[in-house]
């Protein structure tokens, strides 16, 4: 949550091009690698420029220890900047933020769908099983085979491909839904694009207990700006996904779509 941030100059360790424009961004974080949990994230900034001048809203892709990892796909000047960032740079981080996913417990089971930048919470999501001895298994999705981003390490995962060219034929939805003619697991994750997690919502929430992590640009990560609205279901309040967020449980949110 908010109140138990931090502020911290990491350090950068090293950046790893993982696919096209894809990264993986390692630090020495040593305040908040001990913190975080899966789901949550953290705003990047840069000491020694105001270009960018907001911060940058990164999910954690995996902590432990003193070090802390990041992977986005670079498509503007923050994430540009932090593909750029080489051995021993400082960025300035303020985490961790928000509310992740629940605490698994051993003995249950967890499927996690993920899409696009989605594929950051894996390796978090498999370490935190892997600790309480929850048994997860990871459904990820992209256009082609292309994009999807090779994890190391971590073996429980099925692809999806718009194209067909690696894994099933279709999107990661409709593979979900393939999986569950054979069986339903305890608790079902979601993080990806918007009309994934719509579909998500639409398809399995009256059936799992199912947890969405929404995407929303963030300015300043922890509530002040009002700039992160998620209506709640049935009513015409809203949370925020920086505060109140950005994971939700499926049942308490609504998407607008196209608003």
């Amino acid at each position: 949550m908010p109140g138990n941030s931090v502020l911290e100059t990491a350090i950068t360790i090293d950046t790893l091009e993982v696919a096209n424009r894809t990264f993986i961004t390692r630090f020495r974080s040593p305040k908040i690698a001990c913190m975080v949990t899966p789901g949550q994230f953290l705003m990047a900034s840069f000491p020694e420029t105001s270009d960018p001048l907001l911060p940058r809203a990164f999910s954690v892709s995996d902590a432990q220890e003193e070090t802390m990892s990041l992977l986005y796909v670079a498509v503007g000047k923050g994430t540009g900047r932090i593909a750029k960032l080489k051995p021993g740079e400082p960025v300035v981080m303020n985490g961790p933020l928000g509310r992740g996913f629940p605490d698994m417990k051993g003995g249950t089971s967890v499927w996690v769908a993920v899409g696009g930048s989605g594929a950051a919470l894996i390796p978090i999501l498999d370490r935190a099983a892997r600790k309480t001895g929850t048994e997860i298994t990871f459904y990820y999705g992209a256009r082609t085979g292309a994009q999807l981003v090779n994890l190391d390490g971590i073996k429980n995962i099925n692809h999806a491909t718009d194209d067909g060219s690696k894994g099933f034929h279709g999107n990661v939805v409709e593979m979900l839904k393939e999986e569950m003619k054979k069986g339903r697991p305890g608790q079902l994750f979601g993080c990806g694009p918007t009309p994934m997690l719509v579909a998500m919502k639409k398809g399995f929430e009256s059936q799992i207990q199912t947890y969405l992590s929404v995407e929303t640009p963030m300015a300043c990560g922890m509530g002040f700006c009002q700039g992160c609205p998620v209506r709640k279901s049935g009513e015409g309040d809203y949370y925020l996904a920086c505060k109140d967020g950005p994971v939700f449980s499926a049942a308490d949110i609504e998407f607008e779509v196209g608003r």
